[in-house]
C-alpha cells in the first residue's frame, strides 16, 4: 500500500510539474511573440522602455521622430497585436530590409519583419531621414506630402490625411520642409 501511494504521489508529482513547466513556456511564448500571434519585441534599448501600441511610449526627440510617429499612426501601429506593422515590429509598414530580415506578404508588398520594435523604428527613422536629406533612391528630397503618400501606402488618401493631420502640416509642403522647420 505504501508504494502504490508513493507510486501515485510519483505520477501526480510529475504531472504537476508537467503543468507547470507547460504554463511557464506559455507565458514565455506569450511574452516573446506578445498577444495572440503578434511577434513584437521591445528590448528598451532607444526610450529605456518597452515600445507597444501606446504612442507614449514611441521615441521622439526630433522632428524626424515626429514624422515615423506620423507613419506609425497612420499605418496602425497603435492598434496592438494582431496590427501587421505592429506584429512585425514594423512601425512604417516597409518593405526596406526584407532580404535582411525576412518578409511577410501583405497587400501587394512584402512587409518587413524586423527583430525588435526598436530595430524597427530605427530603419523607419533612417528611411525618413534619408528622404528629408536627399539621400533615398525612391523619394526626391522636394516630393510633396501628397506625393510621398502616393509612393507610400495603397490608400495614399487616408495615409496622407492621417500624417499630415498629425504633424499639422500642408500636403503640398515636404518632410524637408518640416524638419527644417517650415510647414
Amino acid at each position: 500500500m505504501a508504494r502504490a501511494i508513493v507510486l501515485v504521489l510519483g505520477v501526480a508529482g510529475v504531472a504537476a510539474g508537467v503543468l507547470l513547466f507547460a504554463k511557464r513556456a506559455s507565458a514565455q511564448n506569450v511574452d516573446e511573440l506578445g498577444a495572440g500571434n503578434s511577434m513584437n519585441n521591445s528590448d528598451g534599448s532607444i526610450t529605456g522602455a518597452a515600445i507597444t501600441e501606446d504612442p507614449s511610449t514611441w521615441p521622439g526627440s526630433d522632428r524626424i521622430w515626429n514624422i515615423c510617429a506620423a507613419i506609425a499612426k497612420a499605418e496602425g501601429y497603435d492598434g496592438g497585436a494582431g496590427v501587421v506593422p505592429f506584429d512585425l515590429n514594423n512601425p512604417g509598414d516597409i518593405s526596406d530590409y526584407a532580404s535582411q530580415y525576412g518578409s511577410q506578404p501583405h497587400s501587394g508588398s512584402n512587409v518587413t519583419t524586423f527583430p525588435t520594435a526598436e530595430v524597427g523604428w530605427q530603419k523607419l527613422y533612417e528611411k525618413i531621414s534619408n528622404i528629408v536629406t536627399g539621400n533615398s533612391s525612391v523619394y526626391a528630397e522636394n516630393l510633396s506630402w501628397s506625393g510621398v503618400a502616393q509612393k507610400w501606402a495603397g490608400d495614399s488618401s487616408n495615409w496622407l490625411n492621417n500624417v499630415i493631420g498629425y504633424l499639422g502640416v500642408d500636403a503640398n509642403s515636404t518632410p524637408a520642409d518640416y524638419v527644417g522647420g517650415e510647414n
